[in-house]
């Protein structure tokens, strides 16, 4: 009976629950995003384009293999965690164990792999020292799978934030102490041990987890299995992110790299506006897919249209001011990023619904076809690299990026209309797209006009004019209809009391 209370109140709560955690996150994203941003300018500043290639080649190549060191159990055990919570002391121990052993394999391994790829000494030495966070993720990564099933995106956010504090702290420190690119992998290792110790004490706070440890390793083999279809899933998201920046090693100099990473970095950047969204909602809605799964599709339906407004004028505002922003952010050295920047921006709306079909396929239990999915996107990736890559370098890189991502949306358009009552989005995609290009030809004529100006000059009045612009059409086109009009209207309501706890319904 408890239970039946808990779960009528969580699903009156949802959209409640689900805004406080995406304002938990996306807050926390905002500020890390912006301390990230001014680290990030003063780490391509201080390294240059040569040790700031080699840098990305280590976190690259190891993430390539970084799935092998838990092979997608974590976001098994969240998902089961968050249906059942009584489940957690016996799936959780078993996955700290798990990562531990993968973690220590993974570590000798991948060491041995970046010396017979022949890459230097530092830089192996560098993978060898960023391979060695996986050990200390072992513990950390579960507790934030715990905090996560529980829906306590406020811990979750902190121990991000700390983590991120103390790696912009320890790596200035290096960095302005004259040391190089090894120090600040360094500084990603230690500064995961502030964010373990604070997400230990939350988990006791909230009795999350029982201390007393309860390891089955006859279990383990279902747990892998359950977890395969997440690892296929991260494998071959992460080649998709990696394999560019590691064959763009391969084939072309540090430099190369490093433009391209920079550019890269601003995509991933973008990202933080649905990124908060897209963590809160697997929890909520993988609770309320047990019983009422017309919400789910009530969600999808309405965050797509969401992300096509949102990122369609960032796609067409980011091509135009792509030379200017550079210049301004990481100086005339890195201006070549700028191309690749003009192209790689229209991968901003693709990376946003594909990313979020992701989590919604994980929520209705198709991670399997996810994983098909994914699967074809690297193989693309890694085939159309190898063809592109040694003709047109970071060009080509970023074709395929946009090429490839096209394909994996088109794929997850495809399979969720058919498991979930899509309404049909012709209509809106078509105003969306004439908003946004009609807001882009609004910015090339300011920045004609403003040619003379100053490079920081000329991004304010684009950035003005666009949003100006934009917020014009989509009031003229009415892009929004009613039920987003009443939502926009709630949400300013529920900004005020944002920081008011929601129900607890743990129990």
């Amino acid at each position: 009976m408890t239970e039946t209370i808990a779960q009528k109140s969580h699903s009156s709560n949802l959209g409640g629950i689900v805004f406080k955690n995406t304002f938990f996150i996306t807050l926390g994203n905002l500020a890390l995003k912006i301390l990230d941003f001014l680290f990030n300018i003063y780490v391509v500043r201080r390294l240059g384009d040569n040790r700031l290639g080699r840098y990305a080649v280590v976190l690259a190549f190891v993430g390539l293999f970084q799935i092998f060191a838990e092979l997608g159990i974590s976001q098994y055990v969240m998902r089961e965690i968050a249906k059942d919570r009584s489940r957690t002391k016996s799936l959780i121990w078993n996955l700290v164990v798990l990562r531990l052993l993968l973690a220590i394999l993974a570590l000798g391994w991948i060491t041995l792999l970046g010396i017979a790829f022949g890459f230097s000494q530092e830089v192996v030495l560098g993978i060898f020292i960023f391979t060695s966070t996986f050990i200390l993720a072992a513990i950390q990564a579960p507790i934030q799978t715990v905090l996560t099933a529980y829906e306590r995106f406020d811990y979750v956010t902190a121990m991000t934030v700390v983590r991120q504090i103390a790696l912009v702290i320890l790596g200035t420190i290096f960095l302005f102490s004259g040391l190089g690119f090894i120090w600040l992998i360094v500084a990603n290792l230690i500064s995961i041990l502030p964010a373990i110790t604070l997400g230990i004490w939350a988990v006791r706070r909230l009795h999350l987890i029982d201390f007393e440890i309860q390891v089955t390793p006859r279990a383990w083999p279902a747990l892998l299995r359950a977890g395969l279809p997440f690892g296929i899933i991260s494998l071959t998201l992460m080649i998709s992110f990696s394999i560019d920046t590691v064959m763009l090693k391969m084939f072309k100099t540090d430099n190369v790299v490093g433009w391209y990473s920079v550019a890269y970095s601003l995509i991933f950047g973008i990202n933080f506006l649905t990124r908060g969204f897209k963590e809160a909602i697997v929890p909520s809605l993988s609770h309320t897919f047990v019983r009422d799964p017309s919400k789910v599709e009530w969600w999808y339906y309405r965050t797509v249209r969401v992300i096509m407004m949102l990122s369609s004028p960032i796609a067409v505002g980011g091509m135009l001011i792509a030379y200017p922003l550079i210049r301004v952010l990481y100086t005339e050295a890195f201006l070549p990023s700028a191309l690749a920047l003009q192209i790689l921006i229209w991968d901003s709306p693709l990376l946003m619904f594909s990313a979020f079909c992701g989590n919604i396929t994980t929520v209705i239990g198709e991670e399997r076809s996810a994983a098909r999915i994914y699967t074809i996107n690297a193989l693309a990736n890694i085939i159309l690299n190898a063809l592109l890559i040694p003709r047109f370098g970071f060009v080509g890189a970023s074709v395929v990026t946009v090429v490839t991502d096209l394909i994996g949306t088109l794929q997850f358009y495809s399979l969720l209309r058919r498991k979930l009552n899509m309404p049909n989005i012709t209509s809106i995609l078509c105003r969306v797209s004439i908003a946004a290009m009609l807001m882009g030809i609004s910015i090339w004529a300011i920045g004609f006009l403003t040619r003379q100006l100053t490079d920081i000059m000329i991004l304010i009045v684009s950035f003005g004019t666009g949003f100006i612009v934009y917020i014009s059409l989509i009031l003229a086109l009415r892009l929004l209809d009613q039920t987003e009009w009443a939502l926009i209207h709630k949400l300013f309501d529920r900004v005020g009391g944002v920081l008011r706890p929601v129900k607890d319904t743990t129990g």
